[in-house]
């Protein structure tokens, strides 16, 4: 029996060996893990900071605290990284939105409205330049194949399932520069709109987006809609007798090879 005026420093005391916490390590463990998936970083950030609370409290019986700030600066990390990528994902789509759905979209409203000069506003030439009559035959021609439009895309899943719906239409124009295709909402379903800038010359509408030089519609069947029309350049050049490559002598006022002309 011990007495009551023994000195304790003569007493051995017992002491409980130094464990890891097991927070702690989850904390580097889901830190590491959000560079892969983001959202393990925000639990990085909870464990690491729960983990520094009880080891501080442990009296040295629980250690660690090396893995709890990895895990806390590593979440903190990849938890902005991954904040930064999905907010300029964000700002993309909004972006895409404006200039592209939206802009679209109305000048289709224009159109079906009968708000020709509207339309030609929101174009550049040559699109700019076409008449009533070639507005007027460029909406019967997608009327045909898809009916009217109703409406943009409706946020990042519609369009997203709104390219998987007209992959097929699009593969054509997919490596050309300058052409943007966009998923619209038709009577009949998605209908493709490929937006056509000029990359070397891009005019622009006052708040600065970019315009559209040519409009094309694409429906479900590959059925192509031009605004303005296939081919009406190649036949204002042929028209052209400067570039008519097909001029021949006898054409010519004077020419040698008129020996048939000269009347009696």
């Amino acid at each position: 029996m011990h007495s009551a005026y023994e000195d304790p420093s003569d007493q051995m005391i017992y002491q409980e060996p130094e464990r890891t916490s097991i927070m702690a390590i989850l904390s580097m463990v889901f830190g590491f893990g959000g560079c892969c998936l983001g959202l393990t970083s925000i639990p990085a950030l909870f464990l690491g900071i729960f983990s520094l609370v009880g080891i501080s409290k442990s009296n040295g019986r629980i250690g660690g605290t090396g893995f709890s700030i990895v895990g806390i600066l590593v979440g903190l990390l990849t938890l902005a990284l991954w904040g930064g990528a999905l907010g300029a994902v964000a700002f993309g789509f909004k972006e895409f939105d404006r200039v592209y759905s939206s802009g679209t979209e109305q000048i289709f409203l224009d159109l079906q409205a009968n708000n020709f000069d509207a339309v030609r506003a929101s174009l550049a030439s040559p699109a700019a330049d076409v008449s009533d009559e070639e507005l007027i035959a460029f909406r019967e021609g997608y009327q045909n194949g898809l009916g009217n439009l109703v409406s943009k895309t409706d946020g990042v899943g519609d369009l997203v399932n709104g390219y998987l719906t007209i992959a097929q239409q699009s593969n054509a124009y997919n490596n050309q520069f300058g052409y943007t295709p966009v998923p619209m909402h038709f009577d009949s379903g998605y209908g493709l709109v490929i937006h056509v800038i000029d990359p070397m010359n891009v005019q622009r509408s006052s708040v600065g987006d970019p315009l559209a030089i040519k409009l094309i519609v694409i429906d479900s069947q590959g059925n192509e809609y031009h605004l303005p029309m296939a081919g009406k350049e190649d036949a204002d050049t042929k028209a052209d007798p400067e570039t008519n490559s097909g001029t021949g002598a006898s054409d010519q006022p004077g020419g040698e090879d008129d020996g048939d002309s000269d009347g009696p």
